[in-house]
């Protein structure tokens, strides 16, 4: 079984097993071989993907923002050496330049557990009296609060989503517009991204975003339930863009290219950090990077958020690509990345199992204890794929 079927024989089967809900695009060399839609864009009311449907694409926005930041440093509008108290002078912290920003060697506290801890948090998550305004709310509450650092800039790599809220913000700051209205002027026009939107957040359905997806989880007993709602969804920055597979293929292609950043941005953005004690990181600007099967050049992200996982990787030497977007809190998303890149290179691929725990989970749910010890003994004893 050879490409188009091998996608679709993952993909379906995994949709049938309640392991996969969502839309998938795959390209070689530069063209598409494969795309697929399965399942559900909403469960009230229930209505069915398609692959126009807009999808929330939590961290993999971050590589959007960063692009931004390298737009403003070709238009001699910043350095991204530069300290960013130059943008952001009320900010507690010394030393950090933008760049640590976009590596995230930073240093800075997580902002998601300090506005926990301190905004409104008589409040449940979901609360829309709870929702924060926008990144502004979170610097407040930084110059407020003074979270200390966790380390020093530059002395180790930790994983920022404060870092990327900065870098909108300095976008915001030094373009003169609104974070929105940059990345929609700047980087989804241009690029002809018609369905990519930095997201005014609404918990209803909205008439201006008809192909908006929503995120939600499956219960052991089957019932649905909305995972789309979070007071922190207004930031930007570190997630809150939208976009679609056709959208997202778009952005993959135009990246060969020099109309959005030439090319001496684009090998800074994919090109790693040196700390202090000498260590490379595997993070560029936005990207994670890495080797494909052939032992070439990769750029990927992943994200996840509420319910949405996404997944964009490039074989940048390569002029292969895969997106991958999903909407049902599932966590078998780097299941099917694995098996894409292995029919990618023509490799032996399986398809991808349900965890035995989720199987044993559902039937004590449903039987009781007893059959479920029973199921995992048989399942254990049959079983010679590593599940667990």
């Amino acid at each position: 079984m050879k490409g188009t079927s091998a996608y679709e024989a993952v993909f379906s089967t995994m949709y049938e097993r309640g392991m996969f809900n969502g839309n998938v695009l795959v390209l070689k060399d530069g063209e598409t071989v494969y795309k697929g839609s399965f399942g559900i864009k909403n469960i009230d009311p229930i209505d069915s993907l398609d692959t126009e449907s807009m999808f929330r694409l939590a961290s993999v926005s971050k590589e959007f923002t960063a692009t931004a930041i390298l737009q403003l440093q070709e238009k001699d509008l910043l350095n991204i050496d530069q300290n960013i108290k130059d943008f952001i002078p009320e900010l507690p912290y010394e030393g950090i330049s933008v760049r640590n920003l976009l590596n995230h060697v930073s240093g800075l506290p997580d902002y998601e557990a300090l506005l926990d801890k301190f905004w409104k948090p008589e409040l449940s998550y979901n609360d829309p009296e709870r929702f924060i305004s926008g990144n502004e709310d979170i610097i407040a509450m930084m110059v407020e609060k003074k979270p200390e650092m966790d380390f020093q800039p530059e002395e180790k790599w930790e994983y920022s989503n404060t870092g990327y809220v900065l870098l909108a913000t300095i976008v915001a700051r030094v373009s003169g517009m609104p974070f929105d209205q940059y990345m929609q002027e700047h980087i989804f026009k241009p690029a002809a991204m018609n369905s990519t939107v930095v997201y005014n957040y609404k918990t209803t359905i909205d008439p201006d975003l008809p192909n908006r997806v929503f995120g939600y989880r499956t219960e052991l007993d089957g019932n649905r339930i909305a995972e789309d709602i979070h007071y922190i969804n207004p930031a930007q920055g570190d997630g809150g863009i939208y976009s679609s597979l056709e959208d997202l293929k778009k952005w993959d292609r135009i990246l060969y290219t020099d109309k959005i950043i030439n090319e001496t941005s684009k090998k800074e953005a994919f090109s790693p950090f040196v700390l202090k004690n000498g260590d490379t990181t595997n993070y560029g600007f936005g990207w994670f990077l890495d080797k494909s099967p052939s032992g070439k050049k990769v750029v990927a992200h992943s994200g996840g958020w509420v319910g949405f996982r996404t997944f964009i990787y490039r074989e940048i030497e390569e002029n292969n690509s895969f997106i991958i977007l999903t909407n049902n809190s599932s966590n078998y998303i780097f299941d099917a990345v694995q098996q894409v890149k292995n029919i990618l290179h023509d490799r032996d691929f399986v398809i991808p199992k349900m965890a035995i725990s989720d199987t044993v989970a559902k039937v004590v749910l449903a039987q009781g204890a007893k059959e479920g010890i029973e199921t995992y003994k048989s399942l254990k004893e049959s079983s010679s794929d590593g599940r667990s």
